[in-house]
């Protein structure tokens, strides 16, 4: 039998992948970290059945007790794929810094605890949709999410369920997704010196470096759909901050949120010298046309929920199924931080016909 909606609390669907849950009384808004911890399987089964939950009207955590909120009253493990070995907060905003100077770009955003980040701010463009660290074959399950402050007019989080969107693309287009993997690779900013490479030695990608010094920075091979456990539905897995792809993300949100006004392209993604390919297991391109990714884009922005957030908001989302990104709007004093929790090795969920789970394609 599954768990029963605790009491104190009323709950409305938003969207079909997001699920609203609300204090009844006045007494019920303190309660949020006990209704957590005591309701746990209720809560993740929500998770779990449509994707993401939302906590609104209750008194919300700092962000110096949110790191600890997400451990004990969620019960989740704080993962972040960026930081996986849990750096002291300094050192992790350092190599966030240099990978931003050796990348000449980045999605800017501060670590304030081992885990919590604050996200970066609105720009009057719109992101590319992702999963959070969709880059690497191992990434955060789940997202835990705090609004501190909403954005002074729009920036909401454009959120999509990546597992109806796979239904939806054109027959080729789908099958480049079922069978595909993407492919990831940077060219730096600058070229390398010797403090540079030793840091990227010890990174996951791998480095050739050209003749004028830069490097040409290539990561492992990662799935561009999977299963999402607990459903066996498939989702695709994008990662979208690459140069190639932007001018056909900036097409495709131009239309489909056509009544938001002047929308620019997105400076990080433009900035960011990333070329990001469909291929097969031994790395070759299986194309990806301008008019596939426009496409897959519209796609993606068609489904989308525009998550308004309001002061307190707390959101706990399935990071494989839904994939999410920053809409246009005035920045204000937002002020939004994330943990990311629970590691998932997307390797072990492949849905590649005759592929082992825990095979690795050839370049990998």
């Amino acid at each position: 039998m599954k768990p029963m909606l605790p009491e104190g609390l009323e709950r409305t669907l938003i969207t079909p992948f997001l699920v609203m849950f609300s204090p009844l009384t006045e007494a019920d808004k303190s309660e949020l970290g006990r209704l957590c911890r005591e309701n746990h399987d209720y809560f993740m089964d929500q998770v779990n059945q449509h994707g993401g939950i939302l906590f609104r009207g209750f008194t919300a955590p700092g962000s110096d007790e949110f790191d600890l909120f997400v451990n004990e009253q969620l019960q989740l493990a704080p993962w972040n794929s960026f930081n996986s070995k849990g750096t002291p907060t300094f050192v992790a905003n350092w190599l966030r810094k240099w990978s931003e100077k050796i990348l000449g770009a980045g999605d800017y955003r501060r670590y304030l605890g081992k885990s919590t980040v604050r996200l970066g701010p609105v720009e009057n463009s719109i992101q590319g949709p992702h999963v959070e660290g969709g880059g690497l074959p191992q990434r955060s399950r789940y997202l835990a999410l705090c609004c501190q402050q909403p954005g002074e007019y729009q920036a909401e989080t454009g959120m999509a369920d990546f597992s109806s969107v796979i239904d939806r693309l054109p027959a080729a287009l789908q099958e480049k997704f079922l069978k595909g993997w993407n492919k990831y690779s940077y060219t730096t900013a600058r070229p390398l010196g010797w403090l540079d490479k030793l840091i990227l030695n010890l990174s996951p990608m791998a480095v050739e470096v050209k003749e004028d010094g830069h490097g040409i920075l290539t990561g492992k091979l990662c799935p561009a759909a999977c299963y999402v456990p607990e459903t066996d539905s498939i989702a695709v897995q994008p990662w979208s901050f690459a140069r190639n792809a932007n001018g056909q993300v900036h097409k495709a949100a131009q239309e489909v949120f056509h009544d938001r006004g002047e929308i620019i392209r997105d400076s990080t993604a433009d900035a960011l010298n990333m070329n990001w390919d469909l291929v097969d297991e031994n790395g070759d391109s299986l194309g990806w046309s301008e008019e596939e990714q426009y496409q897959f884009f519209h796609t993606i922005f068609s489904e989308a929920h525009l998550m308004a957030w309001q002061k307190g908001d707390v959101a706990l989302i399935d990071n494989v199924r839904l994939g999410h990104w920053r809409m246009n709007g005035i920045q204000g004093n937002r002020q939004l931080i994330q943990v990311q929790a629970n590691p998932f090795n997307v390797l072990e969920h492949l849905v590649h016909s005759g592929t082992e789970s825990d095979a690795e394609p050839a370049l990998a």
